[in-house]
């Protein structure tokens, strides 16, 4: 295993203050430069050309294609058309009577950073401190997570991984399910900043070893988060005007104050909603929700800012003194109302479910071609990945699948998966397992 790829989140211990923070952020600078033997090897159908030939394409921008077939080289979609020649060593997949889908996404899991929730030594969401914006969850990513395999063989080829923990916990990172290393699983190294707003300066994330404003134990407040945002503009401001001494945890926080990436802010409830669309306005940046209850209430404001919502788990309970639908109906209130929005399961085990997910929501309203949008292209246009995933469309990576039918149906069987141009096969855990005891030896029971 090469160094980069063994390197943590950052050092577990080593993050308190000023000097702690510039070495965390130093050695995630060097995992990123230093070269690695894993990714000088051949990816497994790297190069490879496919034609996938007569299937109906759904886009995942509202077209359906019939009997229209793709060319993938390179790892990207060449073309998307009817009666396309065969290039010379092209494979053939044959979607005849079939449908294609762009890879599905799934916004909000800890997946590659926690395996066993409960097992303190196989989860590293979470780091010390209060403030780690320079903490990059990609490079701690486990990239043999039994958890990518199930994932991915229900057409989720993409998921949004985020750290926890402090007041900013640090960069999620968008990637595939599958590749060799974090960097070949990258989509968005950073996808956004992870903020923790404390509700009117009460209690904020988990303590940690320490931090500008806060340390210890001692749950941080807003005050602290806006003392180090407002240092934080300030060094920002400096540097885009030439003058200031390189700070390299002030300088992690830039691309935020550049709006270069999203502040990506847990509210749940009318009023939190409120506050972090507020507190986005005062500090200029871009917010995303995360979690999203009851941001029905408030849907004329996010459609009219622009803030567009993660949600959280459809399959939850409603809560107490709410309709019993709220939970199942808010995503066609949010889609009527012009607010972008995306699925998400909020963990890894059972992010392979976030499209029955999706068709909770249309059982209670939501059009069919919403739900999937906010599976493909509106998660890609939130974390600023549209170029390269969400849809079907040339030039694209081909991150799509083959599905038998809807793939909100229980019922559909994907029957072929592409991440980045190459074909996957099935090998996660489950059908290892189901090849392993089909082949079992047969033992004769004698009465």
């Amino acid at each position: 295993m090469s160094r980069a790829e063994s390197l943590p989140i950052a050092p577990a211990l080593c993050t308190s203050g000023r000097i702690g923070a510039a070495i965390a952020y130093a050695a995630v600078l060097l995992s990123v430069a230093l070269p690695t033997a894993v990714a000088a090897q051949a990816s497994p159908g790297a190069d490879g050309v496919y034609i996938v030939r007569g299937g109906t394409v759904v886009t995942g921008t509202g077209e359906k294609l019939a009997n229209t077939s793709i060319l993938i080289r390179n790892g990207r979609i060449a073309q998307v058309g009817g009666n396309m020649p065969q290039p010379a060593g092209t494979k053939v997949i044959d979607a005849t009577g079939k449908f294609v889908y762009p890879g599905m996404i799934d916004s909000y899991t800890g997946i590659g950073l926690q395996e066993i929730g409960g097992v303190q030594t196989m989860t590293m969401r979470s780091e010390k401190g209060q403030f780690n914006p320079q903490i990059f969850a990609l490079v701690g990513l486990n990239v043999e997570s039994e958890i990518l395999g199930v994932t991915r063989m229900n057409g989720v080829t993409s998921v949004m991984t985020a750290p926890t923990g402090g007041l900013i916990s640090g960069q999620a990172a968008l990637i595939n399910t599958a590749g060799w290393n974090w960097e070949d699983l990258s989509v968005r190294k950073a996808a956004g900043y992870v903020i923790n707003l404390p509700s009117g300066g009460g209690r904020g994330g988990r303590g940690g070893g320490g931090g500008r404003g806060a340390g210890g134990d001692t749950p941080g407040t807003l005050a602290d988060l806006e003392g180090f945002l407002q240092e934080a503009k300030a060094y920002n401001d400096q540097r885009a005007a030439g003058t200031g001494k390189l700070d390299l945890l002030y300088e992690s926080v830039r691309p935020l104050f550049r709006r270069e990436e999203p502040a990506i802010i847990a509210a749940n409830g009318e009023q939190a909603i409120r506050d972090a669309i507020a507190f986005g306005d005062k500090w200029g940046i871009r917010v995303v929700i995360s979690g999203g209850a009851q941001a029905y209430k408030v849907r004329s404001l996010l459609a009219q800012k622009n803030v567009p919502v993660i949600l959280g788990s459809i399959e939850s309970s409603p809560d107490f003194n709410t309709a019993y639908d709220e939970v199942y109906a808010q995503p066609g209130l949010l889609n009527e109302a012009g607010v972008k929005f995306a699925f998400s399961t909020g963990n890894g085990s059972n992010a392979r479910h976030v499209p029955f997910h999706a068709q909770l929501a249309v059982a209670y309203g939501l059009p069919e071609d919403a739900a999937i949008k906010a599976l493909t292209i509106w998660p890609a246009e939130i974390f600023g990945a549209d170029k390269d995933i969400g849809s079907i469309a040339q030039g694209k990576l081909a991150n799509l699948f083959i599905s038998t039918g809807d793939p909100l149906d229980l019922r559909s069987q994907i029957t072929e998966i592409f991440i980045k141009g190459r074909e996957v096969p099935p090998d996660d855990r489950q059908h290892r397992l189901y090849d392993k005891y089909k082949a079992r030896p047969q033992t004769k029971i004698t009465p």
